[in-house]
């Protein structure tokens, strides 16, 4: 796509990828928190706790003529969430001490749907395309970047997760992914209005 560079990001980068990573959030992190308004202000305070695994330093973006169109998350050092001072103060702030409860109630379900990731994988963690630039090729243009990245580390194998209702879906199968697991929980059902979630993965020969 003429005009479009990947890059690794930068902290100046931060409020974009928060939007990005927190500002439009689906079904899934909207019925998880309990609110769009609650997701987006913790999906986009994740992205500026300075060590978190969403912060700039595990981001590579894509920049069309200038601005910042889409983000990845990936690496074979999967980084997990971490439970830090900042991270619960972000909490806190965010759900207050009764929503919390509620919150580690819907994070259970969200547990249950997660397919195991396999050992050994570069795995995607986080890509999302600014909805004014979908359909572009950008999405194509970051799995591309994360395959070279994951063959040149000596990777056999990349994996993803994503909801059942994921129309990007397609976006991952075009590009040589493969659902091999999926798993499913009624609360999660009630919560999000989603089934599930599915394990796609692409071998590298």
């Amino acid at each position: 796509m003429e005009g479009l560079a990947i890059r690794k990001a930068i902290v100046s980068d931060t409020d974009r990828i928060a939007e990005l990573f927190g500002g439009d959030p689906g079904e899934e992190a909207s019925g998880i928190a309990g609110s769009r308004d609650k997701a987006i202000a913790f999906g986009t305070g994740m992205v500026r706790l300075p060590d978190g695994p969403q912060s700039w330093r595990h981001t590579v973006i894509a920049e069309l003529d200038g601005r910042v169109v889409g983000i990845l998350m990936a690496g074979g050092d999967r980084k997990d969430v971490r439970v830090t001072p900042r991270l619960v103060y972000l909490a806190l702030a965010t759900f207050g001490p009764l929503g919390i409860l509620r919150l580690l109630t819907r994070l259970r379900a969200r547990v249950r749907v997660q397919p195991k990731i396999p050992n050994g994988a570069f795995h995607l963690a986080e890509i999302d395309v600014d909805p004014a630039y979908r359909n572009q090729g950008i999405g194509g243009a970051l799995l591309g970047y994360a395959e070279a990245e994951a063959r040149a580390a000596g990777y056999r194998l990349i994996s993803l997760t994503t909801s059942t209702a994921n129309p990007a879906r397609r976006l991952y199968e075009r590009n040589g992914f493969r659902i091999v697991a999926t798993k499913t929980d009624p609360a999660y059902k009630r919560y999000t209005r989603i089934d599930g979630r599915h394990l796609m993965v692409k071998e590298l020969g």
